[in-house]
C-alpha cells in the first residue's frame, strides 16, 4: 500500500526529490508480481528501473548508476558513484529481465557491469568503493558536454545527432552544460551512437581528473560478486562468474583470517574486525555463488560463516543480531540495525541467509535460530513495512517456498543446471543417493517439488525440456 501511495507515476520512484536508488524495494515489488500476479507492482518496478536508466542518473558515457537523484525526474544525479547501489541495480534488472524477457533490462545490467569491471576493478579483483562526484573542485564536471564539445569530437552531422539523442543543448541543463540523459525520448534502445562512446570516454578522461577511492570494502565487494553470478545465469557469459570468483577468491585471502572476517583493505593494510553487515553479505555472496555453480564448497563456507555470525552476534534472549560482536570494540550501546536504507540491513540479508540455508541443508539445525529470527525482525517490520523490503523477500521465501530440486549426482557435470532455472529455485545437491532419492537410469537424477507437490523423477534431459515448457507458458 505505502508503495502505491508514494509512487510517481510520471517519472517513477516514490516520493519527491531527493530520489535513493533502493532497489531493494524495486525487487521486493517483483517479487509480489512473480508470486501473486500483482502486475500493478510489476509496473512501478520497471517505470522506475526505465526512469532511473533514462536520467542523467545514469552515466550515458562511461555507464554505471550515481547515487541518487536531486530532482523527482532522476536528471541531475549527485554525481558520485557507489559500488553497492550499481550491484543491486545489476541484481533489479537482471530479475526484470527474467520476468518480462526484454533483453533492455540484461543490456542495463551488462552496462553497469562494464563500468564496474573496467574501472572499479583492482587487479587483485576485488572492486573499488567509489568514484568522487568532484572533478578539479566543480560537482559533476567531469560528467556534462557543450554542443561545441561535442561536435568537435564527432563533426558536424555526427555531433548534432549525438546531441540530439542525448539531450545536449545550448542552455543546458547543469549550470549551463549538459548531463546526457534520454528523458525526451521513449526510444532508450537505440544502439547506433554506441561506437562515438569510446571517442567521448577518451576525451572525458583527457579533459579533468576523477578520484577514485580505491578502499575495498568487504560488504560491498560481496555485493557486487552476487550481482554478478545473477548476470552470469542471465546472460550465459562466464566472464562474469570468473569475476565474481576472483573477487571472492580476494575477500578469502586478503579481508578473512580463517572464521574471522575484515572490513576493508586498502595497500595491502587491513581495517578493523568485521561488523554484521560484513559477514551477513558474505554470506550472501557464498549463497550466490553456489545457486551459480553448484560447488559445494561454497555452500559449505556459507554455513561455517553462518555459525560464526551467531556466536559474534545473535541476541539469544532477545531474538536479532547486534551490530557489533564479541570481537569488535566494546561499546557502551550495542545497536540492532534491522531497517533497510540505501542497502539491506544486516539483520535482513540473515534472514535471508537462513531461509536459503535452512532449504539446503536441514541438517544444520538452523531451524531454531531462523523462526526466532523471522519472529524477531516480522515485530519490528510491523510498525514500517516499508522499510523492510529485503525483509520481506526473505519471509515471503519462507511461508511461499521457491521451487526446490533435490539432485542426485553421479559424476555429471552439472555447471550448466543453475543456467536453465528460475534465479530463486533452491537446488539442493546430495553427495550420494539416499532413501527416497535414488538415481533414475544410472544418470543424475532430480526430484522437483514446490508447495508439498513433487513431480516424477527426472533426468537431466527432461529437467531441460520441464524448464523450456515452463518458459513458454
Amino acid at each position: 500500500q505505502w508503495y502505491t501511495q508514494n509512487f510517481d507515476a510520471s517519472f517513477g520512484g516514490f516520493g519527491g526529490a531527493p530520489k535513493f536508488p533502493t532497489p531493494h524495494n524495486l525487487l521486493f515489488l517483483m517479487q509480489q508480481y512473480e508470486k501473486h500476479g500483482n502486475s500493478r507492482a510489476l509496473d512501478m518496478a520497471e517505470i522506475t528501473l526505465q526512469k532511473m536508466y533514462a536520467g542523467g542518473l545514469f552515466d550515458h558515457i562511461g555507464y554505471g548508476f550515481c547515487r541518487y537523484s536531486t530532482d523527482r525526474y532522476y536528471l541531475v544525479p549527485h554525481f558520485e558513484k557507489m559500488l553497492y547501489d550499481n550491484a543491486l541495480l545489476i541484481l533489479a534488472n537482471c530479475k526484470a529481465y527474467e520476468l518480462t524477457g526484454r533483453s533492455f533490462y540484461l543490456e542495463v545490467a551488462q552496462k553497469t557491469a562494464s563500468y564496474i569491471l573496467s574501472e572499479m576493478t583492482a587487479p587483485n579483483g576485488g572492486f573499488y568503493s567509489a568514484q568522487d562526484a568532484d572533478s578539479d573542485g566543480e560537482e559533476g564536471k567531469y560528467y556534462v558536454f557543450t554542443p561545441e564539445e561535442i561536435i568537435g569530437l564527432l563533426g558536424q552531422a555526427d555531433g548534432a545527432a549525438f546531441c540530439k539523442r542525448f539531450g545536449i543543448t545550448k542552455a543546458g541543463n547543469f549550470e549551463g552544460k549538459s548531463i546526457p540523459n534520454l528523458l525526451h525520448t521513449k526510444n532508450l534502445t537505440d544502439e547506433s551512437f554506441d561506437p562515438f562512446l569510446p571517442t567521448l570516454r577518451e576525451y572525458r578522461r583527457g579533459r579533468t581528473r576523477l578520484h577514485t577511492d580505491d578502499k575495498i570494502l568487504t560488504a560491498w565487494n560481496a555485493l557486487m560478486i552476487a550481482a554478478l553470478c545473477r548476470l552470469y545465469r542471465c546472460s550465459r557469459n562466464h566472464g562474469y562468474l570468473e569475476a565474481a570468483k576472483k573477487a571472492q577468491g580476494f575477500i578469502e585471502n586478503s579481508l578473512c583470517d580463517q572464521d574471522a572476517l575484515y572490513v576493508s583493505a586498502r595497500d595491502g593494510k587491513l581495517g578493523e574486525h568485521g561488523f554484521l553487515d560484513d559477514y551477513a553479505s558474505y554470506i550472501f555472496a557464498l549463497l550466490f555463488l553456489y545457486d551459480a555453480t553448484l560447488e559445494r564448497t561454497f555452500l559449505y563456507r556459507a554455513a561455517q560463516l553462518t555459525r560464526e555470525t551467531v556466536l559474534q552476534y545473535y541476541d539469544p534472549e532477545h531474538g536479532g543480531f547486534y551490530l557489533s560482536g564479541t570481537k569488535n570494540e566494546t561499546l557502551l550501546f550495542r545497536p540492532k540495525e534491522c531497517y533497510d536504507g540505501a542497502l539491506p540491513s544486516g539483520n535482513s540479508l540473515m534472514s535471508y541467509v537462513f531461509v536459503r540455508l535452512n532449504a539446503l541443508l536441514p541438517e544444520q539445525s538452523m531451524e531454531n535460530t531462523l523462526n526466532k529470527q523471522l519472529a524477531y525482525m516480522a515485530g519490528e517490520a510491523e510498525r514500517s513495512p516499508a522499510g523492510f523490503s529485503a525483509f520481506l523477500m526473505a519471509l515471503s521465501d519462507f511461508l511461499e517456498p521457491p521451487v526446490l530440486i533435490t539432485v542426485v549426482p553421479n559424476g555429471e557435470d552439472l555447471s550448466d543446471i543453475p543456467l536453465a532455472l528460475p534465479s530463486d529455485a533452491i537446488v539442493k545437491v546430495l553427495e550420494r543417493p539416499l532413501e527416497g532419492y535414488k538415481l533414475l537410469n544410472n544418470e543424475a537424477t532430480f526430484y522437483v517439488c514446490r508447495n508439498q507437490s513433487c513431480l516424477p523423477p527426472m533426468n537431466k534431459r527432461q529437467l531441460m525440456m520441464e524448464t523450456l515448457k515452463r518458459d513458454q507458458n
